[in-house]
């Protein structure tokens, strides 16, 4: 029977495990293996998760727009916006955000305002030389896209103005309406994903460490295999010896993010080349405002939303913050000085605050090693106070890496054999190559998770993709 081994337990791994468990025949075996201790450690779990239809590069707009219908889809046939908060979002633009220009809080306990207009930059063509250069991300949205949302900007509701933000309704610039972004919460849909994953039979190795490809040592045995090695306290039997499995394989998915030529080098050590992935750090966090406050909905209700690791959610140990289906989320996108801050409003009822990338960071062995600077911590949360008052409330402070490859653009591609080096390598689903790889996705990880997870199950059980990601193949 086929086997495909997904590497990387992500938002991306778990999107293509999600997809072949749909796609494929029943008896196709799915495996993913995860290294870090902790799932969903890294940007999976710790991204904003805004969501946009045609905010990319021609190259990459095939792929945004299939994502963004199959997160919808995916949302309306499983209540997503109960289960992971999907929400429609309506996206501004602040243009500065000077010092000068904070005001203190006002004495009735409301955000006071900041005077700030305009949009941010120019427009640019959906690449990341804005992310590069500490620019706006709000500068990728196509003007025709500003002209079609301004033109509908005076159409929307009162109560879809961010009010728990600290600046004038004039001084905001639509730039998307809520026909074309949205916002999820991305560690509670990766949640939903592995639960799905997991009922349909799907095997995780967690945490485990595939460490290379190998056959059977007799010619009897052609089968190729996959050589997965247990951590942490799984890593020993109870006789002392090394847990190891060797699980068999036709496919081989690399889905490990910033370690994904860690991953490859170690599996294909002859390989003639490497995909080429640098990381790029980035700083968040998330609080809480009692200008943003959900309705309380009590956890007997089975479509309640469930927390990281399943936890129960900050409101307390009875109830779950679920917003009402007419309360768009919100997306901000402005510039502080130095750096370009980005804040949204989430359906499951925090705010999420990131847009600090220091260029220095390094990339930690496992994403759990990661070190958080209180300094930038620091930074972040006075543009927090700036934006949305005093009396906020902190809830989470976190440092993810987001995969970065040397065009800029994602990378998914089924490899050629001779990238591959002259060791053993899986066959695929027609003899001729069973490695495949997708990472690069940069700050549109989460955005361009589900349309990458079908194109990736598509190309291993080889049929023709839902979008033509030919351009990505080229690395």
């Amino acid at each position: 029977m086929p086997t495909t081994v997904i590497l990387g337990a992500g938002i991306i791994g778990l999107s293509t495990a999600h997809s072949l468990v749909q796609l494929a025949p029943p008896d196709h075996r799915i495996h993913l293996v995860e290294p870090a201790p902790q799932l969903f450690s890294s940007a999976s779990g710790k991204a904003a998760g805004f969501l946009a239809k045609d905010w990319f590069a021609p190259a990459i707009a095939p792929l945004g727009t299939l994502s963004f219908d199959l997160h919808r889809a995916l949302a309306d046939r499983h209540n997503g916006r109960a289960r992971w908060g999907y929400s429609e979002s309506i996206s501004y633009s602040l243009d500065r955000l000077r010092e000068d220009d904070y005001s203190p809080a006002r004495t009735d306990g409301a955000p006071s305002e900041v005077a700030v207009s305009g949009r941010n930059g120019s427009q640019g063509q959906g690449g990341l030389d804005w992310l590069l250069s500490g620019a706006s991300r709000a500068t990728t949205a196509e003007s025709d896209v500003v002209e079609k949302s301004s033109e509908s900007a005076h159409l929307e509701e009162a109560n879809d103005v961010p009010r728990w933000l600290r600046a004038r309704p004039d001084a905001l610039q639509v730039i998307s309406d809520k026909k074309s972004t949205a916002q999820v919460h991305p560690g509670q849909l990766c949640e939903f994903l592995l639960e799905q994953c997991l009922a349909a039979g799907v095997t995780l190795h967690h945490p485990a460490r595939a460490t290379k490809v190998l056959k059977g040592e007799n010619s009897s045995d052609s089968v190729t295999r996959i050589h997965v090695e247990y951590l942490g306290l799984l890593a020993q039997t109870v006789g002392g010896r090394t847990r190891t499995v060797d699980i068999p394989c036709d496919n081989v998915v690399i889905t490990a993010g910033c370690w994904t030529p860690q991953v490859y080098a170690a599996l294909f050590p002859n390989a003639s080349r490497i995909p080429r992935i640098t990381h790029l750090a980035g700083y968040s966090v998330t609080f809480k405002s009692k200008h943003w406050s959900p309705i309380i909905r009590t956890s007997a209700d089975p479509q309640a939303p469930k927390a990281l690791n399943g936890a129960t959610p900050d409101t307390g140990a009875s109830s779950v913050p679920v917003f009402p289906e007419s309360s768009p989320s919100h997306a901000i996108f402005t510039d502080a000085g130095g750096f370009a801050p980005e804040i949204f409003s989430r359906a499951v009822g925090d705010v999420w605050l990131g847009g600090l990338n220091p260029p220095g960071t390094p990339l930690p062995e496992l994403p759990t090693d990661a070190e958080v600077d209180p300094a930038e911590v620091t930074r972040l949360l006075a543009v927090a106070r700036a934006l949305c008052g005093e009396d906020i409330e902190l809830r989470r402070q976190a440092l993810c890496f987001r995969p970065v490859s040397a065009t800029g653009r994602p990378i998914i591609a089924r490899m050629h054999e001779a990238d591959l080096g002259d060791g053993v390598k899986p066959g695929g689903h027609d003899g001729a190559g069973g490695v495949y790889v997708a990472t690069g996705h940069g700050p549109w990880g989460i955005a361009l998770s589900l349309g990458t997870g079908r194109v990736v199950s598509e190309m291993v059980l080889g049929r023709a993709t839902s979008a033509d990601v030919s351009a990505l193949a080229r690395w």
